[in-house]
Parts: C-alpha cells; structure tokens; sequence
C-alpha cells in the first residue's frame, strides 16, 4: 500500500477518506494522490480537494433480496450436501417436494424459480 506524508499526517493512496473544498459538504472518495504545494491538493479521481478527513460515512451493501417461495412453484437448488435439485414448494409444508424427499429451504442455497424450457 502506498502512502504519503503532508503536513506531519501519514495518507493511504487508494483508501477512502471524505473531502470538502471549503469545509463544508463533504464527499466520500478515494485518495488517489496528494499535490504537496498546491491550494487543493488531496487529488481524487475527477478533481482535487483543500480538506480531508477519516471516512465516517455508514458504507452501505447491495444484496440480493430474498426470494419469495410461491406455492406450487417448481424450483431449482443445492441442497444441504451440496446436490443440486428440482422440487415444487409447499407453503403449507414449508418444504420443496423432490421424487427422492423433500428439503427445507433454510438449508438450501441457490434457490431459483425454474421457467418453461429448463
């Protein structure tokens, strides 16, 4: 990891920190280099900043949502053992129903809806 000094504080060239051009609204970024004689030397991407600061920001996820099981509804999923499988899904049962048994979808992963043709 690359760093840098400027004004007596240690910088992390390629990790986030927030930036302002006068203090006031901040914005998240990452650090790609510091110009050490310049009015706005924190450099970033597209522009350069006159303040820096520690990343506070609550870095928020992008997850898949959960999908919701329909009655009826043929699926395809690994199983606890790591077998891959077709059943239909009982809502009253909670269970998807395969020739060999049936599966509980907490202990499944890769759960997807089957279409036609598949």
């Amino acid at each position: 990891m690359k760093t840098i000094e400027h004004k007596g504080k240690t910088y992390q060239v390629g990790e986030l920190y927030e930036f302002s051009r006068f203090g006031e609204n901040w914005f998240v970024d990452v650090l790609g280099g510091i110009d050490q004689g310049a009015t706005y030397p924190y450099k970033v991407r597209t522009q350069s900043y006159k303040f820096i600061r520690v990343c506070k920001a609550n870095l928020g996820t992008i997850e898949e949502s959960p999908l919701k099981l329909k009655n009826g509804e043929c699926y395809r999923y690994t199983d606890l053992y790591g077998n891959e499988h077709k059943g239909f899904f009982s809502a009253r049962r909670g269970v998807f129903f395969r020739t060999e048994g049936c599966d509980a979808p907490s202990e499944c992963t890769n759960i997807k809806l089957l279409v036609a043709g598949e």
